[in-house]
C-alpha cells in the first residue's frame, strides 16, 4: 500500500475486508472519482492531527476532511474490492502547497483538462492552484483583450474555481501588470502604454499615469471577481522598466522607484479587499542584473511595503541546497511571508527535463524546510509556444509533493496511483533524463528553419544518444503521448542521417494536433504547426534541388 505523500505513521494489519462502496462519502467525490455507493460508512472523530483508520465496514477519519478523503481514495484505487485493515497518521511541513500553471504561452487547457488536473492535485494533497493569465482573464473592461488567444470565459473561470473549492483547493489568479504584458500592449489602443518603443517587449511605462491606472483597473476587476484569499500581482523580469519612454523624460534611470510606487498602489488595492497580495521576488534582489543595477533594486528591497505581500521566490536551476538557502535569506529576513517556487523545466521543449526539475525541486524545497518557510508553489511555464503536453507533467507534480512532504521515492507512488507499468515509468525517466528533454530535440528537428537552432559539431554525440534512447524503449507499448515523443526521436535520427521525408513531419503534425486538441483549446496550435509544415516544405525543396527540378 502506497500513500502519497509518505505518512507520518502507517500501520497495516493482516485483515482485508470486502468493499462494495460508501454510503456517506460526499456525492461530488463519488461521481468525480468513480466511487460506488455501498454499505461502508465514514465516521468523523475528534483526534489530534490528520488521519484515518479502516476496520470492517467502517472508516474513522480525523483532522482535515479533504486530506482524509484523498488518502481514502488512494487506498480504494489500489485495493479495488477489498480494503485493508490500516491506520494512518499524516502531517504537513508546509501549510501552503501550491501549483502554478502558465496558460498564456499558447496552451489554454479545456475545462476537462482543468478538472482532471484539479483531481490530480487533490489526490496529491495540494491546496492551492494558481492560473497564470497574462491577457486571458475575461476582463469586461475590454473584450478585445485575449480575444483571439483562447481567453477563458467568466463561466469557465467560475466553474474552475467552484470545482477546485469542492476538492479543498483554492484557485487564485496570477497576473502580469507591469512586465510580460506584450499581448495587451501590442493591441493598437494600448501601444501608447508601452515602456519600450516595441510593445512586444511587454513592459508597461509606469511614468505614464494613464498606463499605471489602466493596470490598476485590470487588477480591481480580477480582485472583485475572485473569491480567493490570494491574488498574485506578478512583477517578474521587468528589465525594460526605466529604459524606454520613462528614461526619455529626464534621462535618469528611475525603473526601481517607478516599480516601488506602482506595486505600493497594487498591494493597497488587494489589501483593501481583505485579500493577500503575492508577487515574484526576482526584481527586489536584482536577479540577473549587473552588480551596479542590482544595488539600485536592492534599495527598493528596504521598503516596508513588501512586508504586506507574500514573496514568491523563484529559481529553476539545479543548484545545491546552500545556493537556495542564500536566495531565501536575500530578502532582508522575510521568511514567514515567503514561499519557495521551483519549476518543472517544461519550457522550450516538447518534454520536461526530469533531471533538472527533480534536482531543483529537491534542493530548493529542502532549503525552504530548513529555513522554515510556510510553503512552496511549483511552477510550469510554456515559453516558445508551450509545446510540452500537460499530460507529461503529472509525474513531476506528484514527485514534487513526495519530495516536499514524503520520503522522496516518487516513482513507487506514481506507479501505485496511476496504475502504470514500471517499464513505461522507466521510459518517462529515460526521456526526461536525456537530451530528449532539452531544446536539443527541437534544434535537430527544426534547425533548417531556425539557424540559431542548427546543430553543428555535436551531431555525432547527439545521434548516438538518441539511438541509445530508442534502443532502451524498443518493444515497449507506450501511451499515445509518449509514443508521439518516440516518433519525434525517430524522425530526428532520420534527419541526422539525411533520410527524413516530408511525410514524416506531416505525420508528426497530425498526431501532435490530436494530442493538443484533446487537452487544450485550439488557439496557439497555429503557432507550432508551421514548424512541422515548414520542415516538410524544406525537405521537398531540398529534394527538388538535388533532383534538378
Amino acid at each position: 500500500m502506497k500513500i502519497l505523500p509518505e505518512p507520518e505513521m502507517i500501520k497495516i494489519g493482516k485483515k482485508h475486508y470486502s468493499f462494495d462502496g460508501f454510503s456517506n462519502l460526499p456525492v461530488f467525490l463519488k461521481k468525480e472519482f468513480g466511487i460506488r455507493d455501498g454499505k461502508w460508512k465514514i465516521e468523523k472523530i475528534k483526534k489530534a492531527g490528520n488521519g484515518l483508520k479502516i476496520t470492517d465496514g467502517k472508516v474513522q477519519t480525523w483532522g482535515d476532511d479533504f486530506t482524509s478523503y484523498a488518502t481514502l481514495i488512494q487506498i480504494v484505487r489500489q485495493s479495488k474490492n477489498m480494503l485493508p485493515e490500516i491506520e494512518i497518521e499524516e502531517s504537513f511541513k508546509f501549510k501552503f502547497r501550491g501549483y502554478h500553471l502558465d496558460i498564456a504561452r499558447g496552451g489554454v487547457p479545456n475545462l476537462d483538462t482543468f478538472k482532471s488536473l484539479l483531481r490530480w492535485l487533490f489526490l496529491a494533497k495540494y491546496n492551492y492552484f494558481a492560473i497564470y493569465f497574462e491577457d486571458l482573464f475575461p476582463w469586461k473592461i475590454d473584450p478585445e483583450i485575449g480575444k483571439h488567444r483562447g481567453r477563458l470565459t467568466e463561466d469557465e473561470v467560475k466553474e474552475i474555481i467552484d470545482y477546485g473549492r469542492s476538492l479543498g483547493i483554492e484557485v487564485f489568479p496570477s497576473l502580469e501588470l507591469t512586465g510580460h504584458m506584450e499581448h495587451i500592449l501590442s493591441l493598437p489602443k494600448y501601444r501608447e502604454f508601452s515602456e519600450w518603443h516595441r510593445p512586444s517587449e511587454g513592459c508597461l511605462d509606469l511614468s505614464n499615469k494613464a498606463a499605471s491606472d489602466f493596470a490598476i483597473k485590470l487588477l480591481e476587476e480580477v480582485v472583485e471577481f475572485f473569491p480567493s484569499k490570494y491574488i498574485h500581482i506578478g512583477g517578474d523580469e521587468t528589465w525594460a522598466l526605466g529604459r524606454g519612454k520613462s528614461l526619455n523624460k529626464n534621462w535618469e534611470f528611475q525603473g526601481h522607484k517607478l516599480y516601488e510606487s506602482h506595486y505600493d498602489r497594487m498591494i493597497k488595492v488587494v489589501k483593501s479587499h481583505d485579500k493577500m497580495p503575492m508577487m515574484w521576488g526576482d526584481m527586489l534582489t536584482g536577479m540577473y542584473l549587473s552588480k551596479a543595477e542590482s544595488q539600485k533594486w536592492q534599495e527598493v528591497l528596504k521598503s516596508r511595503i513588501w512586508d504586506e505581500a507574500i514573496i514568491a521566490n523563484w529559481d529553476y536551476s539545479p543548484n545545491k541546497k546552500s545556493f537556495f538557502k542564500n536566495k531565501i535569506n536575500s530578502f532582508g529576513g522575510r521568511k514567514t511571508s515567503q514561499i519557495a517556487c521551483p519549476g518543472l523545466s517544461d519550457w522550450n521543449t516538447f518534454y520536461p527535463d526530469f533531471k533538472t526539475a527533480i534536482t531543483n525541486v529537491k534542493n530548493f524545497i529542502d532549503a525552504a524546510r530548513d529555513e522554515n518557510l510556510p510553503g512552496f508553489m511549483v511552477t510550469s511555464w510554456g515559453d516558445d509556444g508551450q509545446e510540452c503536453l500537460f499530460s507529461f507533467l503529472n509525474p513531476l507534480i506528484l514527485a514534487t509533493m513526495e519530495i516536499a512532504e514524503g520520503n522522496g521515492r516518487w516513482e513507487e507512488k506514481w506507479m501505485a496511483l496511476s496504475g502504470e507499468d514500471e517499464k513505461i515509468t522507466n521510459v518517462r525517466k529515460v526521456f526526461g533524463n536525456s537530451q530528449i528533454s532539452t531544446i536539443t530535440l527541437k534544434r535537430v528537428l527544426f534547425g533548417e528553419l531556425y539557424p540559431l537552432y542548427k546543430i553543428k559539431d555535436e551531431d555525432r554525440q547527439i545521434k548516438d544518444e538518441f539511438e541509445m534512447v530508442l534502443d532502451q524503449t524498443k518493444d515497449i507499448i507506450l501511451p499515445d503521448d509518449l509514443e508521439f515523443l518516440k516518433q519525434m526521436i525517430e524522425t530526428a535520427v532520420a534527419v541526422m542521417n539525411n533520410k527524413a521525408r516530408s511525410s514524416d513531419f506531416i505525420f508528426l503534425s497530425n498526431i501532435y494536433s490530436k494530442l493538443w486538441l484533446r487537452e487544450r483549446k485550439s488557439e496557439g496550435l497555429e503557432y507550432l504547426l508551421p514548424r512541422f509544415w515548414g520542415m516538410a516544405g524544406m525537405i521537398d525543396m531540398k529534394n527538388d534541388y538535388l533532383s534538378g527540378k
